[in-house]
């Protein structure tokens, strides 16, 4: 969320604690969504050869490698998995973590990944 949008929704009003049920709320949230893309992937009929995949579906699940600091413009994000992501969309977020978990999942117009205790999420296209 942006700043603006935190303070619209009453969410920067909130208590810690309630902060911290609502962020729990959203990875359980998130996880479902992400379930439901998976089972919706496993269901669906395969895409023609012409198709083109985006790389993210199904969702792809793993951890940021080392230590994360947020994204400003031109951010490389490598997971455990040997992945190789770059922020496609410009935006600029602070939040330090090490190692922390990471989804990245389709959405119209390409993949968004969302990191772990990130209230934001990020459009961000494969290089590797």
């Amino acid at each position: 969320m942006t700043p603006q949008e935190l303070k619209d929704s009453g969410v920067s009003n909130l208590t810690t604690a309630q902060k911290k049920a609502f962020n729990e709320w959203l990875n359980r949230y998130t996880s479902t969504v992400v379930s439901v893309a998976h089972t919706q992937q496993a269901t669906a009929p395969t895409p023609a050869r012409s198709e083109v995949r985006s790389g993210c579906s199904p969702a792809i699940e793993s951890n940021l490698a080392g230590e994360f600091n947020g994204w400003e413009g031109e951010t490389i994000f490598k997971l455990d998995n040997g992945q190789i992501w770059e922020q496609a969309e410009y935006a600029y977020t602070y939040s330090y973590s090490y190692r922390p978990e990471a989804t990245i999942y389709q959405v119209d117009g390409g993949c968004r990944l969302k990191a772990e205790d990130e209230d934001e999420t990020i459009m961000v296209r494969r290089i590797k």
